[in-house]
């Protein structure tokens, strides 16, 4: 089959080939129709689409950004990709004139409207189509069904309305689809695949059929049912009193009569309800966690979102996205609405659980949880700041850099909260998913770390884990696996991040070995290390700091995990670099390593020496 879709369209190429001037002329007014129609507020359009003084040029529309065409020397746009730009408007029917385009990815935009119902004649060779993550709303168009060369087909994520087109079962050549969080009902057309699964409905409670299981008309039944209760009833009572004459009585008796049916229907409406609610398995704790973070009303949190408007999205990530939500008194929270999976009920819990019972200075403040039907939100203060990720990979234009002595008190910043976890007395914890998508930038750029979702705990003598995920096999390990397989991944990992501050790249490496090989090239090789770190740290008198950051951040990947530090012999190491700008040295209270193993005494370490 794939190969009768790439004949299919190759065919299509060679013939156009015969009228190329034509093409080039239809594929630049294109690009130019998708400018003009978007908003570019971040300005990538702007700043990479430039149709002046070019338009003799042959194959200058290849350059653009987003831009991939069948010959880097013909200007052909094969395929257009303009994912997560920030792009606004509807959708752009000027894409009609690109007659060559096989794929287009306008995914995780604030694009908004209805899709084309002649969307089949708009795009007639599309192989991929990707609108998911904007806020498109109204109903499929049937004419998707015209696509007829589509593989793949994502519309989730966004504010789609009414049934799922049965033309769409036309799609003979689909092996990925979803319309997952959207607002559609009814019955799901048969693709007759495998490929297609439950996980392309998810979040649309309305819908049945396929992979969902069948359809019940129920509605109709009980409907049926009450009704015919009710007139029974009605006309026995009013034939009984007729005969009493009694007809006040009729009518009054009458009012009585619907107003209880009434509220029988509305109680069967919220019975049918709890009947889809998930079940919780630790219900009971939840409802004591209540008493320190407050559950929240969705109807509410739907309000301060703007009813989750892709407008106020401040960050997606693995388990769900991130949005602004603004209160009454101008106040703003952030509200994280984890996605609809099988593994989110355990995130949600687990994040829920740890954060509850944790407050530290460098750990995001969780203010409160709301759970409604499938919908699992957790709800934080905001971070004015965003991610470290966003801040260390600005942007094209962004003159926001971090400048050293912030890098070096974000470093410390995530070193102790990491610290407090690791050595806290009552119970230690291993956050297992440290990076800088992970830890959050306040107005101050204090850093606070998030992402509980894969965290785990353990009582101070062993590893017992209070809400295990899928992906773990057993409740209880030893204290050499615990050590050695989670809290020196928790130390990797950190090392990983003070490689990205000073480097300003992502990790280089997955490999332990490998990685560690790299850093000690680095110490050792002035000119190496000034190719390796971050362009705006050059030549500002730093470069001491620098290495001995650098040191510590190879410590912390050895390929043997016993080899690597503990966090608190990190977090005074790095300590001692802050104190040099001014940043105090603050443990507060932990645990003593090995009054840990003979009952957990907690001792108090003076802030004036504990960085010696």
């Amino acid at each position: 089959m794939a190969l009768q879709i790439t004949a299919l369209v190759l065919l299509h190429f060679f013939i156009g080939s015969f009228c190329s001037s034509h093409a080039t002329e239809d594929d630049v007014r294109c690009l130019k129709a998708l400018k003009d129609s978007f908003e570019d507020p971040l300005g990538y359009l702007n700043s990479s689409w430039n149709f002046n003084h070019k338009s003799k040029i042959e194959g200058f529309i290849c350059n653009f950004k987003g831009v991939e065409c069948w010959s880097p020397d013909e200007n052909k746009v094969l395929n257009i990709h303009l994912s997560n730009m920030g792009l606004k408007g509807n959708f752009p029917r000027g894409i009609k004139y690109c007659t060559y385009l096989t794929g287009l990815d306008l995914s995780n935009n604030r694009l908004s409207g209805t899709i084309p119902s002649d969307i089949g004649s708009l795009l007639p060779f599309v192989t991929t189509l990707d609108l998911s993550n904007n806020d498109f709303s109204g109903e499929i168009p049937k004419g998707l069904a015209n696509c007829s060369y589509l593989n793949v087909l994502k519309l989730d994520h966004n504010r789609l309305t009414g049934n799922v087109p049965e033309e769409l079962r036309l799609l003979s050549r689909i092996n990925q689809f979803t319309v997952a969080n959207n607002i559609l009902s009814g019955q799901v057309p048969d693709f007759n695949t495998s490929h297609i699964t439950s996980e392309s409905y998810a979040n649309n409670p309305q819908l049945c059929g396929g992979p969902l299981g069948p359809c019940h008309d129920k509605k109709w039944s009980n409907s049926f049912k009450i009704g015919f209760g009710t007139g029974f009833l009605v006309s026995a009572i009013a034939v009984f009193l007729s005969f009493s004459g009694s007809w006040l009585k009729v009518e009054m008796m009458l009012k009585i009569m619907r107003l209880s049916m009434v509220r029988k229907q509305n109680r069967r409406k919220e019975d049918d309800q709890l009947l889809q609610f998930p079940t919780l398995e630790h219900e009971k704790e939840i409802f004591q966690l209540e008493k320190t973070v407050n559950r929240l009303s969705f109807s509410e949190l739907c309000k301060a979102t703007n009813n989750f408007s892709t407008d106020n999205v401040i960050g997606t990530g693995k388990t769900g996205r991130m949005y602004k939500a603004t209160l009454p008194n101008g106040r703003f929270l952030a509200v994280k609405r984890l996605n609809d999976n099988p593994h989110s009920e355990s995130q949600f819990v687990s994040e829920l659980l740890a954060l509850a019972r944790m407050q530290h200075d460098n750990l995001i403040p969780l203010l409160g949880f709301c759970m409604v039907n499938d919908e699992r939100l957790l709800v934080y203060k905001h971070m004015s700041n965003g991610n470290l990720y966003d801040r260390l990979h600005p942007g094209e234009g962004d003159t926001n850099i971090l400048h050293w002595p912030l890098r070096v008190k974000i470093a410390i910043g995530i070193a102790r909260g990491l610290a407090w976890l690791h050595h806290k007395c009552i119970f230690r914890v291993v956050h297992r998913g440290i990076s800088s998508r992970s830890v959050l930038l306040d107005h101050y750029f204090e850093p606070k770390i998030s992402n509980f979702g894969n965290t785990i705990m353990s009582n101070n003598g062993g590893a017992m884990f209070v809400y295990p995920n899928e992906n773990d096999s057993g409740l209880l390990v030893n204290s050499g696996v615990w050590e050695s397989d989670f809290v020196n991944k928790d130390v990797f990992d950190y090392g990983t991040v003070l490689l990205e501050l000073i480097t300003g790249k992502e990790t280089i490496t997955s490999s332990f070995s490998s990685l560690q090989s790299i850093l000690i090239e680095w110490i050792s090789s002035s000119c190496m290390l000034n190719d390796a770190i971050d362009k705006p740290l050059i030549g500002q008198g730093f470069d001491g700091e620098i290495l001995e950051v650098l040191r510590t951040a190879s410590d912390c990947v050895h390929p043997l995990p016993y080899e690597r530090p503990t966090m608190l012999q990190v977090y005074k190491r790095i300590s001692n670099i802050g104190e040099r700008h001014g940043i105090p040295c603050d443990l507060g209270l932990y645990c003593d390593q090995d009054a840990a193993n003979t009952g957990g005494e907690i001792l108090e370490i003076e802030t004036e020496h504990c960085c010696n």
